[in-house]
């Protein structure tokens, strides 16, 4: 994790390296825990000015994942996801709107999510990897009630 701020600016990165393994159930050696990636990573940027408002994006990867169970595919695809949001503040109100995953990333444009026939243990869909609502956007009013202003 590195951040550098810069008056009223400031960057944040991230980056992780899992090797995490377990036997593999289908005997003879190890293998890579399923639905976790090796490599992930984000970078956010956001400007503040304390009273007046921020505006920040962020981006994130995630990487390749072993699969358990999939017809589709055994290992998923890397993917990644964009995000804003914006603040800005009006003495005790603010308004704001965030937005997630800009880039409309979704795991049914890969494959389907219902499997064809229903699995040993009763389920009908495989596991998640990678995320299923797509773009989200939602914004609101905040009240402060007594207390200092940001």
């Amino acid at each position: 994790l590195l951040r550098y701020r810069l008056a009223a600016f400031s960057v944040t990165g991230s980056y992780v390296y899992v090797d995490a393994t377990e036997p593999d159930p289908a005997g003879g050696g190890r293998r890579m825990v399923p639905l976790t990636p090796r490599h992930t990573g984000g970078l956010v940027g956001m400007w503040e000015k304390k009273g007046t408002g921020k505006i920040g994006l962020e981006a994130y990867y995630t990487g390749r994942q072993l699969l358990e169970d999939n017809p589709y595919r055994s290992r998923s695809r890397p993917y990644f996801e964009l995000g804003a949001m914006a603040e800005i503040i009006f003495g005790k109100i603010s308004l704001f709107v965030n937005a997630e995953d800009l880039l409309d990333v979704r795991q049914t444009r890969y494959d389907p999510l219902l499997l064809p026939q229903r699995a040993p243990d009763g389920a009908w869909t495989v596991d998640a990897w990678a995320p299923l609502e797509g773009r989200v956007v939602n914004g609101g009013v905040r009240i402060r009630f007594g207390g200092e202003t940001e």
